[in-house]
């Protein structure tokens, strides 16, 4: 039999299998998901208009700086992006809980979650791609800001500061910005994971925030933070001010705590409701 006849008795070829995306596919599809759902808020867009004014008004100080020191000669000896990543820290919190407590908290209200686990989609994919959600606009905005003015920084006062001094601020900037990235999403998506209405997950994500601090006002300022804002606090002050070194590993271990324990809550929850 000749090779058009075999061809011709075993018909049209089949096509074969359509291959399944991979977990980081499926992850950043449901980031991004998030985020243009995030985005159509107006309140989210707000914050985020806000979070830009401060990199604006440190770059208007630099210039300040610059000119002060020529007309009269005197330098206001003060760090430009150590100030940014303060400020920054606060609308950046606001952001990350605008984008992270409604995000769970909506699909279990709507009875959804089964459909993400016929896709399928596994438990640990779902928390991560609403993780991520929150996670890369906070470090994004906190980092950016910081490089650009590390920049300027260096540009302008080039007699002033050193290539490394801008290059160590950098360092630190990326350092914080990921594990307060992680932390804000812990504290963000954690709560919405353990309600139905985001408005809840929003209240609890506030009481995290604002808990009291009991080490503190036992001990003062050194000592161990619990809550995610305090953390934040001490891990910022370390970093980028004179506290003490080891408020940054403590505020860090804090910050992660969060994060971890935002992310399992939120997949041993999703895991009860993800079936088809």
């Amino acid at each position: 039999m000749s090779a058009v006849a075999r061809a011709a008795a075993l018909g049209p070829p089949v096509p074969a299998p359509a291959r399944a995306p991979g977990a980081r596919r499926v992850i950043w599809a449901i980031a991004r998901r998030e985020l243009g759902i995030a985005w159509r808020r107006k309140m989210v867009r707000l914050l985020f208009i806000f979070s830009l004014l401060p990199p604006a008004v440190m770059a208007i100080i630099l210039v300040v700086r610059v000119m002060a020191k020529e007309a009269v000669d005197f330098d206001l000896g003060w760090d430009p992006v150590a100030a940014l990543f303060r400020i920054q820290v606060f609308p950046v919190a606001l952001i990350a809980l605008g984008l992270g407590t409604p995000s769970v908290a909506r699909d279990r209200s709507e009875d959804v979650l089964y459909l993400y686990a016929v896709r399928p989609v596994t438990p640990w994919v779902y928390t991560l791609g609403k993780m991520f959600a929150v996670m890369l606009p906070a470090m994004l905005l906190l980092l950016a800001p910081s490089v650009l003015t590390a920049v300027l920084r260096n540009g302008i006062l080039g007699d002033i500061v050193s290539t490394s001094d801008s290059l160590v601020l950098v360092a630190k900037a990326a350092l914080a910005s990921a594990v307060l990235g992680i932390g804000f999403a812990g504290v963000s998506v954690g709560p919405s994971a353990a309600t139905r209405r985001g408005r809840w997950a929003m209240l609890l994500a506030i009481a995290l925030f604002l808990m009291p601090e009991p080490f503190k006002f036992i001990y003062g300022f050194d000592a161990v933070s619990i809550g995610p804002a305090s953390a934040s606090r001490d891990l910022v002050n370390a970093l980028f001010g004179d506290e003490p070194a080891r408020l940054a590993l403590t505020g860090s271990l804090v910050l992660l705590a969060y994060g971890t324990f935002g992310a399992l809550l939120t997949r041993g929850q999703v895991q009860k409701e993800m079936r088809p």
